[in-house]
């Protein structure tokens, strides 16, 4: 589905417009008024707006704005026209009252649509300076899968998997967003040229927002390394389970999790290892490749600083201070070219581990003489070893032996009692299937519906029948 599909065309129009500043805001009133009431009704978010934006709709100008002349003329109307124009874009619809009194009396009540409640919860975080907390992720997963470990309910373990998958997913959003977070400060430290611009954005913005936010209680309250073995080993031993594990697959399809018992355990089985194999990357792909960028980030800081504040007391500093000039005075071209001998002066960046690294280019591609390739012979000493492992292994005789061992007394198996736990197992289930068609066997085959995993290997769902009056 396409995104002016669910959204209509003019949705965002007004964060465009000349007002913007004044609609942004209108927003977050409408945003206010969502949170606080089930039912809104008109009169409640007018007088919200008029509350709140009386002195921005005093000021705002409306040139240009399909605005009537008695909206215009004063707050009450301005207020009128704010919600005319949110209707019309889409933010939010309209309704008459649902009992007989709210219908007579015309009462009119706001219902916001749920991709305009998303956009709303959106700007509002981004206005929100308050830092989201996110560490609670790996602890949640850890506590979440101990407390299902230790007790019975196959629902809380199935509860548990699909948890710990939305935990690890939202993990890995916060570790991105940390990431580029410290990219983006990096960048703003390299554009500040006052010191109290860069202090402020170490200490206050990067120190608070960044590190006492995201990174440490990363490293301390909810530590990788210290839940990451727990959550392991508690996932791998369910999956490891058969009885268990079929136990919570038919919970998760009762559950609507999956179309059928083999999807749900499929799916539960992926789900298991992914999280694995997140916990075993996470702290090279991740927390290292942070830490990094801090270091950087820290490092460069530090040496602005220094040499701002020293920026009078030594030639460095003086240095700086020259570059810094003739870099905002355009005139002084022809002065910059007459030193770049002198100073070996070059653009300002930085490097990254990833910054000599280029991309092979394929060369063309040319057709070349086909090479012969010729069968190696085969002789006659070959072929007798092969046929003495054939019988000796796969014959006749100890294809019968594994099925009346399979078949014991009760005189019927099952897929699951073949234990496919090597190669010989997996052949020699393959080889009584193939025995079955002949009529001298005492036992008949009948395939079931589905097919059985075990430790890689997958044959169909098979009742192996011994004949009557046959021992």
């Amino acid at each position: 589905m396409k995104l002016f599909e669910v959204i209509p065309d003019d949705l965002f129009s007004i964060l465009a417009s000349p007002n913007r500043v004044l609609y942004s805001d209108a927003l977050d009133v409408l945003y206010a008024a969502y949170l606080e009431n089930l039912k809104i009704p008109e009169d409640t978010l007018y007088s919200m707006l008029r509350s709140k934006l009386e002195q921005q709709l005093a000021d705002a100008n409306f040139d240009g704005e399909d605005i009537d002349e008695e909206e215009l003329r004063d707050i009450s109307g301005r207020a009128r026209f704010l919600i005319r124009k949110l209707c019309s874009k889409g933010w939010f619809e309209k309704e008459r009252g649902d009992n007989f009194e709210k219908i007579i009396t015309f009462e009119e009540f706001i219902t916001v649509p749920g991709y305009s409640s998303r956009l709303l919860e959106l700007f509002h975080q981004l206005r929100d300076d308050s830092p989201i907390r996110g560490y609670s992720y790996v602890f949640g997963t850890y506590s979440t899968i101990k407390v299902a470990d230790e007790g019975d309910s196959t629902y809380d373990k199935m509860a548990a998997i699909y948890s710990a998958y939305d935990n690890t997913q939202a993990l890995i959003k916060v570790l991105q967003m940390v990431y580029h977070n410290v990219k983006h400060y990096f960048k703003r430290q390299r554009e500040m040229q006052e010191i109290n611009e860069v202090l402020a954005s170490h200490f206050d913005d990067f120190g608070q927002k960044v590190v006492e936010t995201y990174i440490r209680p990363l490293k301390i309250k909810d530590s990788v390394p210290k839940y990451r073995g727990p959550i392991q080993r508690t996932l791998i031993k369910w999956a490891q389970d058969d009885a268990l594990l079929l136990a919570i697959s038919n919970v998760a399809f009762q559950d609507k999790r999956g179309n059928s018992l083999e999807e749900c355990r499929r799916d539960l089985l992926q789900k298991i290892y992914w999280v694995k194999e997140r916990y075993d990357s996470i702290e090279n792909d991740y927390l290292d490749e942070i830490d990094q960028q801090v270091r950087r980030y820290t490092r460069a800081t530090t040496q602005k600083i220094e040499n701002q504040t020293n920026r009078d007391h030594n030639v460095r500093g003086n240095l700086n201070y020259l570059l810094e000039a003739l870099s905002r005075n355009r005139r002084a071209a022809n002065l910059v070219e007459q030193i770049q001998p002198a100073f070996q002066l070059y653009e300002q960046s930085f490097l990254s581990q990833k910054s000599l690294w280029y991309r092979k280019r394929p060369g063309k591609h040319t057709p070349s003489e086909p090479v012969m390739v010729e069968d190696p012979a085969v002789n006659d000493e070959m072929v007798k070893q092969a046929e003495q492992l054939l019988h000796s292994e796969y014959g006749r005789s100890a294809i019968a032996s594994y099925i009346e061992e399979l078949l014991g007394v009760n005189g019927i198996c099952y897929s699951k009692d073949m234990h496919l736990t090597s190669d010989k197992a997996y052949i020699m289930s393959l080889l009584s299937v193939l025995a079955a068609s002949d009529t001298a066997a005492n036992y008949q085959i009948k395939e079931l519906d589905g097919k059985y995993s075990e430790n890689g290997y997958e044959i169909p769902q098979l009742q192996l029948t011994r004949k009557e009056g046959e021992k």
